[in-house]
């Protein structure tokens, strides 16, 4: 009987999201720098349509990344316009996700994001121009997030046996929502 239950509260579910299609859309970005370690950097996001935004960065990294950990955060917007702790809160390694000794599933999203979208498709370590050209969120990638707005903070430093590094933060808004649909009738 309980199985029964689940089965259709499942089914239920299931159809709902297939019935409609989230998507997250880019609003705007924000990068804050060490000065010391990263030149040049320019960050903006174009709006391409009702549904996406797309992500155009460029810096100089002066010093190289040799062992580069990114702390991802999300956070959500509430009732007052305030960003709250949203259950992700993750340290990636991202010279392990890249030669593949940690699996971690936000870090292999990133790694998957950064290859497809920009020049960081090596492995460790990083140094020189690094940019990023048209990237977006793919629906495909992340979980079923609720609707709403959301900040994803990615804050880069650089770890060594001696010392942490601070090298960056990049702030990405977020609006998951349904698609939406042009009433446009096709040219004949």
């Amino acid at each position: 009987m309980k199985f029964a239950v689940l089965v259709i509260v499942g089914g239920c579910f299931a159809w709902q999201m297939a019935k409609t299609q989230l998507v997250y859309k880019l609003n705007k970005m924000e990068c804050q720098v060490n000065q010391t370690r990263v030149s040049n950097v320019s960050c903006h996001v174009k709006a391409i349509n009702w549904n996406m935004g797309v992500v155009n960065m460029d810096c100089f990294l002066i010093v190289p990344l040799v062992n580069p950990v990114i702390r991802m955060q999300f956070y959500t917007k509430d009732y007052s316009n305030q960003y709250k702790p949203f259950l992700v809160d993750v340290n990636i390694k991202m010279c392990d996700v890249i030669e593949r000794r940690n699996f971690i599933p936000y870090g292999v999203i990133v790694w998957k994001l950064f290859k497809r979208f920009s020049n960081v498709n090596h492995s460790c370590p990083f140094s020189g121009q690094l940019t990023a050209r048209d990237g977006y969120l793919d629906n495909n990638l992340f979980p079923p997030f609720p609707k709403g707005f959301y900040q994803m903070s990615l804050m880069v430093m650089d770890i060594n046996s001696i010392t942490n590094d601070y090298v960056g933060t990049m702030k990405f808004y977020i609006q998951v929502m349904e698609k939406i649909k042009t009433k446009k009738l096709p040219r004949a």
